[in-house]
């Protein structure tokens, strides 16, 4: 919770708010449209509980004019919720600025004031109504605490003014006022748990997205670690290709796989000629350039399936999937010619390499790669003392 606390995430007592301005937008903007969608339920409902009662009216007031002030207040009211709820559905950030609520809520005190000037009988009636509006205007109405104290503010100040004005006796006001600051009271610190427990858990949910993104973090990093471990397991550290382990490996799969398709396999050496003398005369940086080159150059022409190794010092291995050794040539005989062609330059030095190749190709008596390979290099034995820069094969008997 370090970095939580360094951003100043702590809540104040008396309005239920985070005291840092930006935290408190940013966690109305992640309740907003649940606050929203609460509200024009409770709008919707308002609205139509201001218009049921209108049927009562006129039982009481008759067609007179006092009934047609106070349906004109409910009806005013009813229209103000139903538009505030279609507006949210457009603007619900409303919600979290609280002000359109807050104008609607006041307005709806113009109901309760027209009942106390023109029906005085219906005084505990209407006193309890209040009472209960007072506490469900902190508990079931989605809207800023502050926002909420003026509202009530303005209702107990609005009936004990209007009381006053009907001629109501100060032990009969002060009487009254404690009967609207207690459920106003007991609503506002009940708002304020409310509040303070629905910020404690943004911050239990902020740490725990904070800790699984930590650990997707370290999860990815231990995959690529894995990966590299993998692949520094497999793979020659200064050529990229395969290694000695990884090749054998590989030569296995593909030899069970001809065997049991009856396809066939070709393994090759390739061989750079004259290569001591590159690094005798140009140093090893050279000649480790060169090597990396040479194994970027006999990639080209190879399949996905085909496999490309380091054998060891200047030499290479190539396993070839379902190829025979006269397709091998072909391959091969790219390879020499890309390489005869092509030159290499480092640091304010050229030069062009050239390699001799020898292919042989699966044989029946074959048990191993090891098998293989001596034939191979016996091929390419010959090849050495036949001039270099040439292919050699070996078919199987």
């Amino acid at each position: 919770m370090t970095d939580l606390q360094s951003k100043d995430y702590r809540i104040s007592p008396w309005t239920a708010e985070f005291q840092d301005p930006a935290v408190e937008r940013e966690y109305c903007r992640t309740v907003e449209r649940d606050n929203a969608r609460f509200l024009r339920v409770a709008l919707f409902i308002w609205a139509a509980l201001l218009l049921a009662f209108a049927p009562l009216d006129w039982f009481t007031l008759g067609d007179s004019e006092a009934f047609y002030w106070v349906s004109a207040a409910r009806f005013v009211n009813a229209i103000a919720m139903i538009w505030l709820a279609g507006m949210l559905l457009r603007r619900p950030h409303w919600v979290s600025w609280g002000w359109p609520v807050t104008i609607a809520a006041i307005l709806g005190y113009l109901l309760f004031f027209a009942y106390i000037r023109l029906i005085p009988d219906s005084g505990p009636l209407g006193l309890a109504v209040l009472m209960l509006l007072l506490f469900s205007l902190y508990v079931f109405i989605p809207n800023r605490v502050p926002l909420n104290n003026i509202i009530a503010g303005t209702g107990i100040l609005g009936v004990l003014l209007t009381s006053i004005s009907a001629g109501l006796d100060l032990l009969s006001l002060i009487y009254l006022a404690v009967l609207l600051v207690w459920p106003a009271g007991v609503g506002y610190f009940t708002a304020l748990r409310i509040g303070i427990g629905n910020r404690r858990a943004y911050l239990l949910l902020l740490k725990s997205q904070r800790t699984n993104k930590e650990l997707e973090q370290e999860i990815r990093r231990r995959q690529q670690l894995e990966k590299e471990l993998k692949w520094q397991a497999q793979t020659d550290p200064l050529t990229g290709l395969f290694n000695r382990r990884q090749y054998e490996l590989l030569f296995n799969q593909e030899m069970a796989s001809a065997r049991r398709n009856k396809t066939p396999l070709t393994l090759g050496l390739i061989d750079l000629d004259h290569f001591k003398a590159i690094n005798d005369r140009y140093g090893h940086d050279l000649g480790d350039h060169v090597l990396c080159q040479v194994a970027d150059i006999l990639q080209q022409p190879l399949r996905e399936s085909d496999i490309l190794g380091r054998f060891g010092g200047e030499e290479f291995i190539i396993i070839l999937p379902r190829t025979g050794v006269d397709q091998a040539r072909v391959v091969a005989e790219r390879m020499r010619i890309a390489l005869s062609e092509t030159i290499i330059s480092h640091q304010g030095q050229t030069l062009v390499v050239s390699a001799t190749f020898a292919l042989a190709e699966l044989a029946p008596e074959d048990k191993d790669i090891n098998s293989v390979i001596r034939r191979a290099d016996e091929a390419l034995y010959e090849g050495k003392g036949s001039g270099r820069n040439c292919v050699v094969c070996v078919r199987a008997a």
